[in-house]
């Protein structure tokens, strides 16, 4: 999916995607993201919904998806000759080429209901299995796929609302073992 989100018309499904999954964000965190985020070690993530706001460091696959981000961003803006805003906080990065403004979320969604038809029959004819996913499962798989602390990466106050986000099998031994 996250290859024809880089083929699709919609630049920035891709790095909404792989920042989600990366630093187990929701949709709307995503869309929040400014310079102001952006810090020497990682990546400021301010949480929602009483979650606890964390860093994430950066790695290869993030800091890309984040300079395309910005730099696709900053393309936009003088494409359009509309000024950057001034406090870091206000520029956003994930936003529209047709308006300049920040991407709502509705539009993110449409955007990925079309590429999910796209999605779903290259999947068909590679003879891949295709399961749909919603833009929030991108975050449930991040923190399935965290190694260490999975509550402390997740944001989540409590082990109970985390496991609900941990969806990979456990591996156990055989009983009388």
């Amino acid at each position: 999916m996250l290859k024809i989100a880089q083929e699709s018309n919609y630049w920035y499904l891709w790095p909404a995607m792989e920042i989600a999954y990366l630093c187990r964000m929701r949709l709307s965190e995503v869309l929040d993201l400014t310079d102001a985020n952006e810090l020497p070690e990682g990546l400021l993530i301010k949480r929602r919904k009483g979650s606890r706001d964390n860093i994430t460091e950066w790695n290869p696959r993030l800091r890309t998806a984040w300079d395309f981000a910005v730099a696709t961003r900053n393309r936009i803006l003088s494409d359009r000759k509309q000024p950057h805003p001034i406090r870091a906080e206000d520029r956003h990065i994930i936003i529209s080429e047709r308006t300049g403004d920040k991407i709502v979320v509705d539009s993110l969604k449409t955007a990925m209901g079309r590429i999910t038809v796209a999605s779903k029959l290259a999947a068909e004819e590679r003879g891949i299995n295709w399961v749909p996913f919603t833009f929030h499962d991108l975050k449930r798989k991040g923190v399935s796929d965290t190694t260490g602390n999975k509550l402390d990466a997740s944001g989540h106050r409590t082990a109970s609302i985390m496991n609900v986000y941990d969806v990979k099998l456990k591996t156990v031994k055989p009983s009388n073992e």
